[in-house]
């Protein structure tokens, strides 16, 4: 009989734990969501252009502080809306000495022409606004700055409360290899703590040769050789030769949720 009493002790005892893990476990969440699709489009992008590329993939664990201040404005200039930003347009009023056309806007902004134009087209956004971008990607305040790259070309220029964007003077050389990113969601999961972690798969291909990260040449051999002749990369084949990254999200007060740091799983 206590035999017996101690078997059904320890049947509920499983029953329980079972119950806790189901519950209280992760909770896999929908690649196809909303909000994974949103928290996606913080890692970056692949333009290397535009935002310093791809800054969460370099094999080594990225946090806030290991990205620059002007990708993450320019991060947080991409993320505002239509609605957030005031297309405009003035007459070219003075010529640099590189015989750049440029508009005079405000006290001390130089915007250059389009090319063989005597306009300047450039976007005002309002200091508020990128803020709020900015916070609800990675949970802070944004930087003191008072001007930041959007691309190689283009920059965002701060006076009384509101930044002018437009073709800048000077350009923002960039020297990489032509390169393709592949990019596929594994895994989404609300953990129990309250973070969210994504993870996917990553990789870089440069003629004809593979590559796990954004920054480094250090080569997948193994992927290099299988991409010989005239194979396809396919969501398997990224599968396969792909290297694994994570990628935690924290919520901020109001239970809105930020990137917080990405890393090789």
């Amino acid at each position: 009989m206590k035999k017996k009493f101690i078997g059904i002790i320890g049947i509920v005892i499983i029953v329980v734990v079972i119950l806790l893990v189901i519950f209280l476990g992760d909770k896999r969440l929908d690649l196809e969501s909303d909000q994974v699709q949103t928290l996606y489009t913080y890692l970056g992008e692949v333009d290397v252009n535009r935002c310093g590329g791809l800054n969460a993939y370099t094999g080594e664990e990225v946090m806030y502080d290991t990205i620059s201040n002007e990708n993450k404005l320019c991060m947080a200039y991409y993320a505002l809306s239509d609605d957030e930003k005031s297309s405009e347009s003035t007459e070219v009023t003075t010529t640099n000495e590189n015989d750049i056309n440029l508009c005079e806007i405000g006290e001390g902004i130089r915007l250059a022409s389009d090319e063989d134009d005597n306009t300047c087209n450039y976007t005002v956004i309002s200091e508020n606004d990128l803020n709020n971008a900015y916070q609800k990607i990675y949970g802070q305040e944004s930087p003191d700055e008072e001007s930041f790259y959007i691309s190689s070309t283009e920059a965002c220029f701060l006076e009384e409360g509101e930044y002018y964007c437009g073709n800048s003077e000077t350009s923002k050389v960039t020297i990489v290899p032509e390169a393709t990113v592949y990019r596929l969601l594994n895994s989404a999961s609300e953990k129990m703590n309250g973070d969210i972690v994504i993870t996917d798969y990553y990789l870089r291909v440069s003629n004809n040769k593979c590559y796990a990260n954004n920054s480094s040449n250090d080569e997948i051999s193994t992927c290099s050789t299988a991409l010989e002749g005239d194979t396809e990369v396919t969501r398997e084949f990224v599968q396969e030769y792909g290297t694994l990254y994570e990628h935690t999200f924290k919520q901020d007060d109001n239970g809105d949720y930020y990137w917080y740091s990405s890393n090789l799983k």
